[in-house]
């Protein structure tokens, strides 16, 4: 009957969804009456179970503070960008700490986010004032779709599609989105033929509150759109200005005075950063920043150093950048120059190196709450001048998500981000593997870790022809396994050779049951079917000819 699309931010979500029967007339929430998204905001009580999401767990919060019952609920806001982690492989029963450090599985956190929205969007479908006749049943008449960065990798992406199964979202109706695809493809829609003809090669720049997202793309003949260049991007959307200017306070005031403010003021605290979130949209680069600022740090400055923090001031290098008076803070143009000055010259670099390997592009659009910053489209406007802000920047990726629930075949291919491929045990060769780990078994020398590649990186895929996914085939590794688990590797090299080389990363496991009464040469083929959001595993048991569908798995 409809696609409901749940664009789930770092610092703000909301939902918007259209019928089948009219899938541009698209429909949203307004938060409070105000806005179309509401703060990522998730409040926990002291048995770890929902409470309350948005400005009503801040609201409950604040009144648990104010008879000091807070220290045993939960607070969480801003823990999206738990899930962008580089360096280790994410974890299925990770934790993360609430504001005052408490630590809560992570999965139950985005989970109760998940389900509050998708419960409270039901509530306004199937509200009797709105439409008597109008039963919406959530698991078969619904094609969910749930917004995530294009920069995460296949375990994050895995991670949130169980905490939408865990919300109550089946699987089979669920579709994972990238954020700045469904950018794109709001645009085209928005912008029309006139700025986005057919062959018209673009970038969309979806600068958020965590991640800045960056795409490419071209606009086919049938209107479809095709990647030019994968997604690239970090973490370096607006929170940065944010913590940049948490990070001023603290070389004035001290990390001590800072937390225990926090603590102690949290509502004096969220007014003071939506104060400054303002000031970070209007700024544009000229003049400077007046806040009213909360007499609370500098009385409790005062009471920690035994001195004005106006005296303080006087023997550091922020002297002549930031000022406190009259129950205001004065902030310079050249530091609040500097606030922005890390994410800018990230995104500008990012954006001059994509424009350096793909040519012909007719224009750069910008979306996402960050880009509605003056001061950055200023910048950009510098640097660039092809850029297009369409309107609603901050609903783009929003409403072009219910456009991709409607058209899931919008974006006809994609190029591979990575070289993908499975661990493997080979035959040892000592003129390839010399130095390598050797193993015996069954009177034959293999060459363990060693990288069997599945595809390629740059590689053109297509969501309509995944029978072009490379096929490989794998054997136990001993008799009577009831199980086998494959470890799925990616790389930023063409060819890579062996797991552990420096631009090889762990993606997953692939858990297969199989015939526990094989032998050691029972074969399972194995492909990776790529081309869409998600990286699917198809696995046959050529024994017993089962075939397992499925996608990575967590470690354990």
């Amino acid at each position: 009957m409809l696609v409901a699309a749940i664009d789930f931010g770092t610092t703000y979500s909301g939902y918007a969804y259209s019928f089948v029967g009219k899938p541009e007339e698209i429909l949203t929430t307004y938060w409070d009456q105000t806005s179309i998204k509401t703060p990522t905001v998730v409040l926990m009580n002291p048995s770890k179970k929902f409470h309350s999401f948005g400005e009503n767990a801040r609201k409950r919060y604040e009144q648990l503070m104010k008879t000091n019952e807070h220290k045993d609920w939960y607070l969480f806001e801003r823990f999206k960008m738990k899930l962008f982690v580089k360096d280790t492989p994410l974890q299925k029963d990770m934790e993360i700490d609430d504001i005052l450090g408490k630590p809560i599985k992570a999965i139950d956190v985005f989970s109760a986010a998940i389900r509050y929205i998708k419960e409270h969007l039901l509530g306004v479908l199937n509200d009797p004032d709105r439409d008597e006749q109008l039963k919406i049943k959530p698991d078969t008449d619904i094609r969910w779709v749930l917004t995530v960065p294009a920069i995460w990798n296949d375990l994050s992406k895995t991670f949130m599609r169980q905490a939408a199964y865990n919300a109550g979202i089946p699987d089979h109706m669920l579709l994972l989105a990238l954020e700045p695809e469904a950018a794109s493809l709001f645009c085209k829609k928005e912008l029309g033929v006139d700025k986005v003809p057919i062959g018209c090669r673009y970038l969309v720049l979806d600068l958020g509150g965590g991640t800045a997202d960056i795409t490419c793309h071209e606009v086919n003949t049938d209107g479809t759109l095709k990647e030019l260049h994968p997604p690239t991007g970090g973490d370096f959307g607006g929170t940065t200005i944010d913590n940049a200017f948490v990070d001023v306070l603290i070389r004035v005031f001290g990390a001590d005075v800072i937390t225990k403010f926090k603590r102690k003021f949290m509502n004096d605290y969220w007014e003071l950063m939506s104060a400054f979130e303002l000031k970070k949209r209007i700024f544009d680069g000229t003049g400077r920043v007046v806040l009213k600022f909360p007499v609370q740090i500098l009385e409790l400055y005062k009471e920690n150093v035994g001195e004005a923090v106006e005296e303080s001031l006087l023997n550091s290098n922020l002297a002549k950048s930031i000022e406190f008076k009259h129950g205001k803070v004065f902030i310079t143009e050249t530091l609040m120059k500097e606030l922005f000055n890390s994410a800018l010259t990230k995104i500008t670099n990012k954006t001059l190196e994509l424009l350096t390997v793909v040519s012909n592009i007719n224009c750069i659009m910008l979306v996402g709450g960050f880009s509605e910053s003056l001061y950055l489209q200023n910048v950009m406007k510098e640097t660039f001048d092809n850029l297009i802000i369409p309107n609603e920047p901050v609903a783009a990726v929003l409403k072009g998500a219910v456009i991709y629930g409607h058209e899931t075949k919008a974006i006809s291919s994609r190029k591979c981000r990575y070289t993908y491929g499975i661990a493997r045990m080979m035959k040892f060769d000592p003129e390839k593997h010399t130095g390598r780990k050797e193993v015996r078994m069954g009177g034959f020398v293999y060459c363990d870790d060693s990288f069997s590649k599945h595809i390629e990186m740059g590689t053109e895929v297509s969501v309509h022809t995944p029978e072009r996914a490379r096929e490989r085939e794998y054997f136990p590794a001993i008799a009577e396994q009831k199980q086998a688990v494959l470890e799925v590797y990616k790389s930023k090299r063409r060819d890579p050779k062996f797991i552990d080389e420096d631009d090889c990363e762990f993606v997953g496991l692939i858990k297969v049951d199989i015939d526990p009464k094989g032998n050691i040469w029972s074969k399972l083929k194995v492909r990776m079917i790529f081309g869409g959001t998600e990286l699917f595993i198809e696995v046959t048991d050529v024994k017993n000819g089962t075939i397992t569908k499925g996608s990575v798995d967590f470690i354990g």
